[in-house]
């Protein structure tokens, strides 16, 4: 007779909540849709149809356009329409994404135990910087990043070396280049890498050949993509760095030093009143275990106080998330990061996992803390946003405290209950919660989806006014296989330009949001007049101050027809353009 073993609780409340994870990306998949993601595969698509980076892409985001332009490129190779496109982009990234949790698994199993590592990877998995898989320059900062870093743990990790070949390194590099194109600002953690690389290389059987092979890579890729932009400009070096600077000066990012550091200070008091109680509760609880007894020197009790702190934050922001519907709260990511680099620090001289947390330390927390610095400094978005960069310094920080011995059934469960607050905090807000049109949550049951049935976005589900607008922009457009159009609109709909089967053509400077805010739009078809559009659209809804684009527009093209299409909630004019 066979005896069945039954599973035991601990197992159940393992499976639930690897079930969480992928019950949040497959809502994710299918349900919601965000101007970010529409901007980052109109990035791509202008690539598809001829636009050159630089030369008639003027987006400040362009170089992040590569990845969606293979997805989309490829995915219309084949079926020969753009309907449907987001559904399979976003079911490649999710492909990638649970390709990349399972060779993390992989990779950290054995050194943090599998019960943690798997907790640690379902928050890896569960994670997505903007809440949606769209491919956008944050989301591929933050998988080749850990793409680079597996690859690169993967050939210095301790152990049998037959199998490492300098091809790991490489790999590391091209994807480290990658994220670097991303996300330029990143470019801060290259220095840091090849000094690890050194530090890495320096008394082993590496000799520094590491070190080298990752710069002669990022050279070779650096130098490709240099030759690749310039192809586009005609080889014309002058003109490639005249129109560099063009967009950089984006009004939308011009502001200095001081103006950053005016509005992050200003921003300060209101992130530490939402973290004070969580610092009290852990500082509290530190205390009284130093009171009963235990010894542990300020150093580790700080620790202590710290990583207590980490895990009641991330406690409160998933309750704070779902009481106050706002999804772009997490303040547990620099919490975990800032505790986990005092633990690298308490941790230096002890001869325990000494070569893994080396690499988590060199490869991982201090690289990403390297990017957030210059991120900090050149994003716009507000302090508490800025927090989801901060997440993989969270990661490795988690992975440190998780190498430390277990060695009674207490410590194991506090640390898996630290790691499954990390897991939550990332997982249970992008379940419960779905961004709608106007940057607002509402909880998923609450809402009343409509299922997209035409168009890039179909077969997926939106709230109200986002389904209608897509339905209206298929509408508008049909009429217009082959044409050029502009979106003299506020907030851009990115998967405007892929309606009439992927057949239409970009006409403006830049495809994000903030037109009324940028006044180069009149240099731009003076600079290339080849791009003058042939079908113009206003929003009627319109949130922003259009007004003096549109009588730019009204005065220097010849309108031939003007009419209005309607879909639902959306109302669109058609200009024709003679």
């Amino acid at each position: 007779m066979s005896h069945t073993k039954k599973p035991t609780i601990e197992k159940i409340i393992l499976a639930l909540l690897g079930l969480l994870a992928l019950a949040a990306l497959v809502r994710t998949m299918f349900l919601g849709l965000e101007i970010d993601e529409e901007y980052a595969l109109s990035l791509g698509f202008r690539l598809v149809r001829g636009d050159r980076l630089f030369y008639s892409m003027w987006e400040p985001h362009q170089l992040a356009a590569l990845p969606p332009a293979l997805l989309i490129g490829l995915f219309t190779a084949v079926a020969g329409t753009t309907t449907g496109v987001l559904l399979f982009v976003r079911g490649a990234v999710l492909a990638v994404k649970l390709a990349l949790a399972v060779w993390f698994y992989r990779s950290l199993r054995v050194a943090l135990g599998g019960r943690c590592a798997y907790l640690l990877t379902l928050a890896v998995l569960a994670f997505t910087p903007k809440w949606f898989l769209g491919p956008d320059y944050v989301s591929q900062q933050f998988h080749f990043t850990l793409a680079a870093f597996l690859f690169l743990y993967g050939y210095y990790a301790p152990g049998p070396r037959q199998y490492r070949g300098l091809w790991r390194v490489a790999a590391g590099g091209v994807c480290a280049c990658l994220s670097f194109l991303a996300y330029p600002q990143t470019l801060a953690a290259a220095p840091v890498l090849m000094l690890a690389l050194l530090l890495l290389g320096r008394g082993s059987a590496d000799k520094c050949r590491g070190l080298w092979v990752f710069v002669l890579t990022c050279a070779v890729c650096g130098g490709a993509f240099v030759v690749y932009v310039l192809q586009g400009m005609g080889f014309d070096f002058a003109a490639l760095l005249a129109r560099a600077d063009l967009i950089l000066h984006d009004p939308q990012y011009d502001f200095t030093t001081a103006d950053r550091l005016a509005m992050l200070r200003s921003q300060l008091s209101a992130v530490i009143g939402n973290c004070w109680l969580s610092a009290l509760a852990g500082v509290a609880l530190a205390a009284a275990g130093m009171l009963f007894g235990e010894r542990r020197g300020f150093a580790r009790s700080l620790e202590k106080a710290l990583w207590y702190t980490a895990f009641f934050l991330s406690l409160w922001c998933t309750a704070y998330c779902l009481r106050a519907q706002e999804l772009d709260f997490r303040y547990m990511c620099p919490a975990f990061a800032l505790a986990g680099g005092w633990t690298f620090w308490c941790d230096r001289r002890e001869a325990d996992h000494r070569p893994l947390r080396r690499l988590l330390f060199w490869l991982g927390w201090l690289p990403g803390i390297a990017a957030y610095l210059f991120i900090l400094r050149s994003t716009l978005i507000a302090l508490p946003t800025t927090f989801m960069y901060l997440f993989w310094p969270a990661v490795c920080g988690t992975a440190v405290l998780l190498l430390k011995p277990r060695p009674t059934r207490r410590h194991r469960a506090a640390a898996a209950l630290l790691t499954a607050g990390l897991l939550l905090a990332c997982a249970v807000p992008r379940l419960c919660l779905v961004l709608e049109t106007g940057w607002h949550c509402e909880p998923i049951t609450a809402i009343q989806p409509e299922r997209i049935t035409r168009g890039p976005a179909a077969g997926t589900w939106a709230d109200t006014k986002a389904a209608d607008m897509q339905e209206c922009l298929y509408e508008a457009l049909a009429p217009y296989a082959g044409k050029s159009v502009l979106q003299a609109i506020g907030e851009q709909h990115g998967l405007g330009f892929l309606m009439a089967d992927g057949t239409l053509t970009v006409a403006q400077a830049s495809v994000i949001s903030g037109t009324d805010s940028d006044p180069r739009f009149e240099q731009y078809y003076a600079l290339l007049p080849e791009k003058q559009p042939a079908v113009i659209l206003y929003d009627d809804a319109e949130v922003r101050d259009m007004a003096e684009f549109h009588a730019w527009i009204e005065q220097h093209f010849t309108i031939t027809d003007r009419y209005t299409v309607q879909h639902g909630t959306a109302s669109l004019q058609v200009l024709v353009v003679g």
